[in-house]
């Protein structure tokens, strides 16, 4: 193991939110994935610690996208959000999305890897269009590119990594790049 790894202390219940209501369906609707990942996520599912950027707690997008959005860390630094295991070079967690939810563009200074999980996700990036990505499918966003997701009728749901700048919150962004929050 790795020295700057450590496992932080959990005397607290994780805190949930609006969008944890979505878990079990979404696992549930995880066909096409590796069972092994999915028996995974279903045993730390009670561990996870449900969070969102403070950039759009602060200004969400619109009125129900702070209920159908939310994120769990499993790997992360010890100063972000709460994590199961602290590692200083990756975030590595989930990203759920209630039904019909827009998860607007916006961008980053990390390098961003994405596992799709459930059917009927939509991502889009600087190269447009909208992608419908089954299951099982890899999605890269190289540091600083603008990129927007959607769940259509079902919760999307799906695994993130995170690498290089771990400390700095994604930013909404307007179509023509300017920052809305």
């Amino acid at each position: 193991m790795d020295p700057s790894s450590r496992t932080p202390a959990r005397d607290a219940k994780p805190e949930r939110l609006a969008v944890d209501r979505f878990w079990q369906a979404s696992l549930g609707a995880a066909n096409g994935v590796p069972s092994s990942l999915v028996a995974a996520l279903e045993t730390l599912g009670p561990s996870l610690a449900w969070t969102q950027n403070p950039n759009y707690r602060r200004r969400p997008p619109d009125a129900t996208f702070l209920d159908n959005y939310g994120y769990a860390v499993i790997a992360g630094r010890i100063d972000g959000p709460p994590a199961l295991v602290v590692d200083a070079r990756l975030a590595l967690g989930v990203l759920l999305l209630g039904p019909r939810t827009h998860y607007p563009l916006h961008a980053h200074p990390a390098v961003e890897i994405y596992y799709t999980l459930t059917h009927g996700g939509e991502w889009w990036r600087d190269d447009g269009p909208w992608r419908r990505e089954p299951p099982g499918t890899l999605i890269h966003h190289a540091p600083n590119v603008r990129h927007a997701t959607r769940a259509c009728a079902a919760p999307l749901l799906a695994v993130y990594l995170w690498r290089g700048d771990l400390a700095t919150h994604a930013k909404l962004t307007a179509m023509d790049g300017e920052p809305t929050g």
